[in-house]
């Protein structure tokens, strides 16, 4: 029965992570996947974007990797390669802050985005999210069964720029943040209901993820309409 639960478990948290996946690659696939054949009309690709969506797309392969392997009850494996993902985890950490810094003190934010300074709240805060659920579960990666819910949960949490450019097309570019917010946290919602159903009992490291969260959602609609907020991101883009 707990092996037929385990299986059960990897099946849940690889959905969640393809789902994840294919958000962002189908949102950032006119602006920078496809962009040499379809010509979308977004800023140029700078050597500092394209580094970093390199170094992205990386991670995520080497994410949907790791997860494959434990499916493959290859554990010894997906532990040499965590080393690798630390590391890139880092560098798409820093090219990520930096390219969100950049684009704002370049003025570009998608249509029906708050001002570019005001839009920044959304990658400075989202990647800041992502940092403590990635570190939480490094800290805690002899235990599996934090470890893995914090990891899955770390990369729902990169999916709002993905999701918002989906909505862009579908005419949704006003309420396209706020439906990407709202996706993170119906997918950890639908995780913690699957423990609930599953294990009889919703595992802290998810009320620990709904919560980061849930305060994302209230951080980066402060932000939007915040002049404390515009400051900092003046003093942050001109430094």
């Amino acid at each position: 029965m707990q092996a037929e639960s385990q299986r059960s478990d990897v099946a849940l948290y690889f959905t969640l992570t393809i789902i994840s996946v294919l958000l962002i690659l189908i949102g950032f696939a006119p602006s920078f996947y496809l962009k040499a054949f379809i010509h979308a009309p977004v800023p140029p690709l700078s050597q500092l974007t394209i580094v970093h969506g390199a170094v992205f797309t990386a991670w995520l392969v080497l994410f949907v990797t790791q997860i494959s392997l434990i499916a493959a009850d290859k554990v010894a494996l997906h532990r040499q390669l965590g080393i690798v993902g630390a590391v890139l985890f880092g560098a798409m950490l820093a090219l990520g802050y930096s390219t969100a810094i950049t684009a704002a003190r370049l003025g570009h934010a998608p249509p029906g985005a708050p001002p570019p300074l005001a839009f920044l709240a959304l990658p400075l805060m989202g990647i800041t999210v992502t940092l403590i659920l990635v570190v939480a579960a490094l800290l805690n990666r002899r235990r599996a069964d934090w470890h893995k819910r914090l990891m899955t949960a770390a990369m729902i949490t990169l999916t709002p720029p993905g999701t918002a450019r989906i909505m862009i097309p579908l005419g949704l570019a006003p309420q396209a943040i706020w439906i990407a917010l709202g996706i993170i946290e119906m997918l950890l919602v639908v995780a913690a209901l699957y423990d609930y159903r599953v294990h009889k009992r919703v595992h802290p490291a998810w009320w620990f993820a709904i919560v980061l969260a849930v305060i994302l959602h209230i951080g980066v609609w402060w932000a939007f309409s915040s002049p404390a907020w515009l400051a900092f991101a003046k003093a942050v883009t001109q430094s």
